[in-house]
């Protein structure tokens, strides 16, 4: 079974000082370009339904990020809400290629994140002790 393993990396905090996040490197096919393009500290997130581009990654992977289905998403804070467009994704972890959805936010504030639906829950994902995530798949 092939597998690919992250070391966790240190960031800022406002709640603590300093703290150890899941992130990893995928890649997106930018449709407007035909080309491959490498996203960067990809936060693994497990609690995330949806995966998430910011609009500065989504203008690069789509012609127009507004062609998508507009959606709301909210999180832990039920009363806060971000604008984003629904589109479908080819993306690529370590040469195991697949199509999921994500939502494109409407903001360059958003983070990136790779959630669960046709992403994180197409492997077997390890988190190991909040030092590596290691990613499996057939």
């Amino acid at each position: 079974m092939p597998e690919k393993t992250f070391n966790y990396k240190e960031g800022k905090s406002d709640l603590f000082t300093k703290v150890k996040r899941p992130l990893i490197d995928i890649e997106a096919f930018s449709e407007s370009r035909n080309i491959w393009v490498l996203l960067y500290e990809v936060l693994a997130d497990t609690g995330a339904d949806i995966s998430i581009f910011p609009r500065i990654i989504g203008r690069l992977i789509f012609n127009d990020i507004t062609d998508g289905k507009q959606i709301e998403i909210r999180g832990v804070v039920p009363y806060s809400r971000l604008i984003c467009y629904l589109h479908k994704v080819k993306v690529r972890i370590n040469g195991r290629n697949f199509t999921m959805p994500v939502a494109v936010a409407d903001s360059d504030d958003a983070p990136l994140i790779l959630g669960r639906v046709n992403g994180l829950d197409l492997f077997d994902a390890s988190f190991l002790k909040g030092k590596k995530v290691k990613i499996k798949w057939e």
